[in-house]
């Protein structure tokens, strides 16, 4: 934490006050919901924003139907894709977002602009469906009993374990790998994934990423938890880290250590930020995560943000989160 603050401290006082930014792609409210489109256009938990900020990260949402590619990736110094209850297979506006931004990832770091990418179960998966090049919404993913808070070990790979994104704890912290590797701490809430035998049967997936480590979900089925690009600073989990900022501070702090490479100091005016408004989501959520942040891309008369408030309060929920 403190050497993280140190750069940031540094880097501000020395960068006319630059912020490091990164961007977050919003989730869509999935039709059908209770709440939809009363509650706005999209959200993201709170979990995912304050895990980037215990590292130093300011953060920007990015509106799923922005048409603003280039507008935001310039003004960004990297870019999140979060977990949601959405899936590629019924949000395929989301899904090409998310692979625009992709591109401009790719098309920048090849370009001598370091710019990295790190994606959380939902935007993982969508990670791996865009580097399989064939754009499978529905059928590239498989089906895995790892929902409802899942807690397991990770079982690194080889060359997982020798990556990138393991190296600092290798080199000055191996009590924390024998930690990740013994205990029951990350947890898991996904019903999609990869197993390794497919994610090997694709040739363009498996040339681009490597499996830093995987797991077996309720019924011993073997599926990929963590990744990571072999010639990009790309990242994806398919477990949760921003569940327990204080476990997982690790990986947000070197997550942090790739964006603050990027050299973007574009500012970002108020008014280009969406209208928010901070929402107890244990119910929309499924008793996942305790608060969201509810986004309006545009007013409409279908939008009510106080009728929001009062839905999602919903029945008497569990609040441990």
């Amino acid at each position: 934490m403190g050497y993280v603050l140190f750069i940031s401290t540094y880097y501000m006082k020395t960068h006319n006050s630059k912020i490091i930014t990164v961007g977050i792609i919003t989730v869509p409210l999935s039709p059908g919901r209770k709440y939809y489109q009363v509650c706005g256009d999209s959200y993201i938990s709170t979990a995912h924003s304050e895990w980037l900020k215990s590292a130093g990260l300011s953060i920007l949402a990015i509106p799923y139907t922005t048409k603003d590619f280039q507008w935001y990736f310039e003004r960004i110094n990297g870019l999140y894709l979060p977990s949601g209850g959405v899936f590629a297979s019924n949000s395929r506006e989301y899904y090409n977002c998310c692979k625009e931004f992709m591109k401009l990832a790719i098309d920048a770091n090849d370009n001598g602009d370091y710019f990295p990418v790190w994606g959380g179960c939902m935007g993982f998966q969508q990670m791996l469906i865009i580097a399989d090049g064939k754009d499978n919404l529905d059928n590239f993913l498989e089906r895995f009993d790892s929902f409802g808070n899942l807690e397991l070990p990770l079982i690194f790979t080889d060359e997982g374990v020798n990556g990138k994104m393991m190296a600092k704890a290798k080199k000055s912290n191996p009590d924390y790998i024998i930690k990740l590797m013994s205990e029951d701490c990350t947890l898991n809430n996904h019903m999609m994934g990869i197993s390794p035998e497919k994610f090997n049967k694709s040739k363009l997936l498996r040339n681009f990423y490597r499996v830093v480590s995987y797991n077996y979900d309720r019924k011993g089925n073997k599926f990929v938890s963590t990744i990571e690009a072999k010639e990009y600073p790309f990242y994806g989990v398919q477990w949760h880290p921003e569940r327990d900022i204080v476990n997982m501070k690790y990986f947000s702090d070197f997550f942090a250590s790739e964006v603050f490479k990027n050299k973007h100091i574009i500012l970002i005016p108020q008014n280009k930020r969406l209208q928010k408004k901070k929402i107890n989501c244990m119910t929309y959520s499924g008793n996942i995560y305790k608060n969201c942040y509810f986004y309006w891309h545009q007013k409409t008369s279908m939008h009510n943000k106080n009728l929001c408030s009062v839905l999602n309060l919903g029945d008497p929920v569990d609040n441990r989160i």
